[in-house]
Formats: C-alpha cells, structure tokens, sequence
C-alpha cells in the first residue's frame, strides 16, 4: 500500500528444488519457500548487525528529515498555525470521486456532511497540542467516520477512507476535534487523521513521554497478539511497543494504558508471560531478523490500511521494520523516497533490473507504482519477494488474491507489464 491504488499479485514458472517440482512461477506455495528457514538459511551475512541502536537512532532522523509524514513526535511543537492545520484538515480530494455506501452512490449532501463535521470554523488561530495514549487498536480515517465508502458499489474491502491503524499504547498529539465530537484528528509517529474519541486516553506531557520514548519496553514480534485489559481483549499488532516494568523468572509486568469515562489516562499493570510473541527491546537489526518477521504474517489475510487485523504491502515492511527500531514511512510511495541505499530501476530493461536485485540484501524495498514487495532472495538465479497483495492479472483478466503470499517478479499487472519490468527503484533501509 498506500497510494489509492489496488496492490497487485504474479503468476508462475516452473523450477526444481530439492529435487521436487514446486509451483509454477509467480505465486509459490510449495512448503520449503514459503518459511523463513530456507531465505534465513540462503542468507550469508544475514545474522550479521546491520547497525546498532545508536546508528538506527541517527538513521530515523535521516528519514524524519527526509520524509514530511514523520515528524519527531517527541518534540513536536507545543503550538501550531491553526491554518496550516486547516489546510491539512480540508484534503477533501477523495470526495471528488464517486463513491459508494452499502452499494448505493454517495449523494453530495452526505458529502457536505462529512466536510462540515470536519470543523474547520473551530480551529483557533493558534492551536495548542493536547497529548493522549491509543488504548486499543484503531483506524486512522481520512474523514471523521467510521462508515465505509467505497469505490465500487459491490466492494467491501477497499475502504476509501481507510488509512492505517494504530495499536494501544502509541502515543499520539491531538489537534482537532469534529463537530459531533466523535473523532479528534492526531499525529502519530507516521500519519496523521481522525480517531475515534473512544479509543483515545489524555494525559500529561511528562506521562505522555513514557509511553513516546519508553525506558524499557516490549516489541510484539508475533503477527499480533492479545491482552486483557480492563475486562476487554486488547490487539497489538508486530512492532507495538509495550511498557516494561520490570522483569521475573518465568514472566514480564507491564504497563497499559486504559481510558476512564472522563477521557482520562489510567495506567494498569499485567503480567505477560516470556514467550516468542514478544521480545525485550527491539530485536537487534539484522536482514534475517527483517525476513522472519515479514514471514509472520504469510498467508494471513490481505488488510487494506491495516483492516481484517492484518496488513497491505506497504504497512508489512513497516511493521518488520519497527521490529528493530526503524520507523519507516507509512506509504509505499514515502517510503520509497526515505532514506537508505537506493538503486534505480528501468522498467524497460528487466535484464538491468535482476541485475541490481542480484546486489541486494533480503530485506530490501522493492518499489513500483502502486506496490511494494520485500526482496528474500533468489532460487536459480530468479528473485523472489514476500509481499500483501491484492490482485494480479491472467491472460488479461483480474485475479484477485488479497492474501500475503511469497512469489517472483514473473506477475503481471493490469498493463501487461510484469512486476520486474514494473519497478521503479529499490531501497536498502541501511
């Protein structure tokens, strides 16, 4: 993900592997691709520190400099200019598209009435940030409602107004609120839009910054995972971070965030058993540690924005990245122009193309229009990605995949073209 446009998927070629005939190109399912062991296994320098905690820190503030939707949210000005606010507020472009509620065309009045309940009259000249705690996951939505709209009146997993999620604990700065006083706009650490009021906590700068730069803390390595708080199921998704209190023989205590009725943070502990779903710190940064964790999320469903508790293309390499430290882009588009070692492709040449993929190291950025799938390796001199997808197209006709699959670039896309000849450049975020 993350530009308005469907993610697509590949086909297949016949190869040999262990002396077996696996898929043909394209989609693989055969057993012995589709587990990270293998990719780990190719990989020569893949254990190997890619960098420490301190180069990862000084690599985020390249992509911070460098990309405008990742802004320092430790520092983040007390203030604003309440018209820039209104100018980020008022991107209403989606509107100018048709769209489609329950499978019947959006009338214009119903769209007046997501802009007014935008609130932009009520923005002061200056405005002052407010800090709160996400205390379960939640949908960051281009307008301020959680009803779906939809590009095509039969869809139901495209929502237009979805953007991403964010998961309990984040900690976010709140800038708005909408009329019906349903959903405050916020910055998180990568996007910002509308929130539900209900999935948000407030409290104190000082409390807020335990939670914005933790001194000891949990990453969720599993797909996700859950935990009860305050007699509910709370989902955290691979990357959230947890606060850590302290530490047992068989066990973590930690902290978690919950709203009370006045909107209030109150901050509960739990224990969390030791097990593989999390790990203490972020995981050192290395290439196989970045191909295990994508790895986590093969064939689950494909999650437009974040939806179906699973991920598109863009948020899968985000999500493996956080893991180690790195906060990259929410976009695959901002994500392609962040900082790291990036390779030009020509689309027209694919010999170049395979030539520079060859170069790389498993974990890489794999970028075209639309798309962006995470280089593993290659099997007989073919690359091979991991990636979310949405759909790919056979002999001419759409075929809908909408599932994390592990493939090469043989795919094809709506102009014929296949994901090899497609890419535009990749990145090694390093």
């Amino acid at each position: 993900m993350f530009q308005k446009l469907v993610c697509t998927v590949m086909m297949a070629v016949c190869f040999i592997f262990g002396g077996l005939q696996a898929d043909a190109a394209g989609i693989t399912t055969y057993g012995g691709l589709t587990s990270p062991e293998y990719w780990t296994s190719q990989n020569k320098s893949g254990d190997q520190l890619i960098m420490n905690p301190q180069q990862v820190k000084a690599f985020n503030a390249k992509i911070r400099s460098i990309s405008r939707t990742v802004p320092d949210l430790v520092n983040y000005p007390a203030t604003m200019n309440g018209d820039s606010l209104k100018t980020k507020i008022m991107n209403y472009t989606i509107l100018d598209d048709d769209l489609y509620l329950h499978g019947s065309k959006v009338s214009e009045n119903y769209k007046n009435l997501l802009r007014k309940q935008t609130n932009v009259a009520a923005i002061p000249a200056t405005v002052t940030a407010r800090y709160a705690v996400i205390v379960r996951r939640t949908a960051v939505r281009n307008l301020p409602t959680a009803e779906g709209l939809y590009y095509y009146p039969a869809d139901k997993d495209f929502d237009a107004l979805q953007e991403t999620m964010l998961d309990p604990g984040e900690p976010v700065v709140v800038l708005h609120q909408s009329s019906n006083k349903y959903f405050y706009y916020v910055q998180s650490v990568n996007y910002s839009g509308w929130v539900s009021t209900y999935n948000l906590a407030f409290t104190d700068k000082n409390t807020w910054l335990t939670y914005a730069n933790p001194a000891k803390f949990l990453v969720v390595t599993a797909a996700s995972m859950s935990l009860k708080t305050a007699g509910e199921q709370v989902l955290y998704q691979q990357g959230a971070k947890i606060k850590l209190d302290s530490v047992h023989g068989g066990f973590y205590t930690v902290t978690l965030p919950v709203r009370q009725k006045d909107g209030s943070l109150l901050q509960v502990k739990l224990n969390v058993p030791k097990t593989g779903a999390v790990h203490e710190g972020y995981l050192p940064y290395t290439s196989n540690n970045i191909i295990r964790s994508a790895f986590k999320f093969y064939s689950m469903p494909y999650g437009w924005g974040g939806l179906k508790n699973s991920v598109d293309c863009s948020s899968l390499m985000f999500n493996a990245y956080r893991t180690v430290g790195i906060i990259l882009p929410r976009n695959a588009d901002e994500q392609e122009m962040s900082a790291g070692t990036k390779y030009l492709m020509n689309g027209a040449i694919a010999g170049n193309n395979a030539a520079i993929i060859k170069t790389l190291h498993p974990g890489a950025g794999l970028y075209m229009d639309g798309h962006v799938v995470m280089y593993i390796g290659q099997l007989n001199n073919v690359p091979y990605c991991i990636h979310s997808l949405g759909s790919y197209y056979a002999g001419g006709q759409p075929q809908r995949a909408m599932k994390v699959v592990v493939s090469d670039l043989s795919l094809t896309r709506a102009n014929g073209q296949s994901f090899l000849n497609s890419l535009t450049s990749a990145v090694e975020f390093r």
